[in-house]
C-alpha cells in the first residue's frame, strides 16, 4: 500500500511538451491583455496606475506556469503549496476593485494551466460586458460627495439656501468658523454627473472665497 502510494506521488500524472506549454502561456497573455485594457477603459479613480495594469497581465502568466507545473507531479504540487504558504504580500489594495481584477487574473491563470480554455474565455469575455455595463451606462452612478465651502459667516443663510435647493437630500456634516469667516461641509449626491454646476451658483453669492467638492473614493470635482 504505501509502495502504491509512494508511486502515485512521485510518477508524473501528464506530460507537457513544450508546444504545450507555449500554447497555454499564448492563451494566457490573450485573455491577460482582455483584463488589461477592461482596466484601463473602465478605470475611474484619481490617478491610472499603468505598473498595476502591467502586473496584472505578469500574474495570469505566472498563475498559468505554476498551474502548468502542479498539473505535471503531484508531488511537486504538494511541495509548491507549501512553499507558497510561507510567502507573505504587503502590497495595499486602496481600491475594492483592484482586488476584484487579482482574482480574475488568478482564476485565468488556473483556467488556462489546467487546460480549461472554455471556461477562461467565456468567464472572461462575460466579466468583460458586465464591468463595461456597468462603466458605460448610467447605472450604479451615483456618487457621495463632500461639499466644502468658505466664505463669509454673514452670507451663511445665502449659501445654506444654494446647496438646499441643488441637492434637498444634502447633509451637514460640519460647520467652523474663525472670526467672520467659516466653513461648511455638506454630504451630496451627484447621479450621473449632473448638479455640478452648484460650484458657479456658490460663487455668484458675494463673500465666498472656495468651494470644493471631494468624492469619497478620492477623486477631485472642483
Amino acid at each position: 500500500m504505501k509502495e502504491t502510494l509512494y508511486k502515485y506521488l512521485t510518477a508524473p500524472s501528464g506530460t507537457i511538451t513544450a508546444f504545450d506549454a507555449i500554447e497555454m502561456m499564448s492563451i494566457a497573455l490573450i485573455l491577460s491583455m482582455v483584463v488589461f485594457w477592461t482596466y484601463k477603459i473602465t478605470f475611474s479613480g484619481v490617478m491610472y496606475n499603468r505598473k498595476f495594469n502591467v502586473s496584472l497581465v505578469m500574474l495570469t502568466l505566472v498563475t498559468t506556469m505554476v498551474m502548468i507545473v502542479i498539473g505535471s507531479d503531484i508531488a511537486l504540487s504538494l511541495g509548491m503549496v507549501g512553499a507558497l504558504s510561507i510567502v507573505r504580500f504587503r502590497t495595499a489594495i486602496k481600491d475594492p476593485r483592484d482586488t476584484a481584477y487579482i482574482f480574475w487574473c488568478i482564476g485565468v491563470g488556473l483556467s488556462v494551466g489546467s487546460g480549461n480554455y472554455m471556461i477562461a474565455s467565456v468567464g472572461s469575455l462575460f466579466l468583460f460586458g458586465v464591468l463595461a455595463m456597468f462603466s458605460f451606462s448610467g447605472f450604479g452612478k451615483e456618487e457621495r460627495y463632500i461639499l466644502i465651502i468658505r466664505g463669509n459667516r454673514e452670507r451663511e443663510e445665502d449659501i445654506m439656501r444654494c446647496v438646499f435647493k441643488a441637492f434637498k437630500g444634502s447633509q451637514l456634516r460640519a460647520k467652523n468658523s474663525v472670526g467672520n469667516n467659516m466653513e461648511i461641509i455638506y454630504q451630496i449626491k451627484i447621479k450621473n454627473n449632473e448638479d455640478k454646476n452648484i460650484i458657479d451658483e456658490l460663487y455668484k453669492i458675494e463673500g465666498v472665497s472656495t468651494v470644493n467638492i471631494v468624492a469619497q473614493n478620492g477623486e477631485t470635482i472642483g
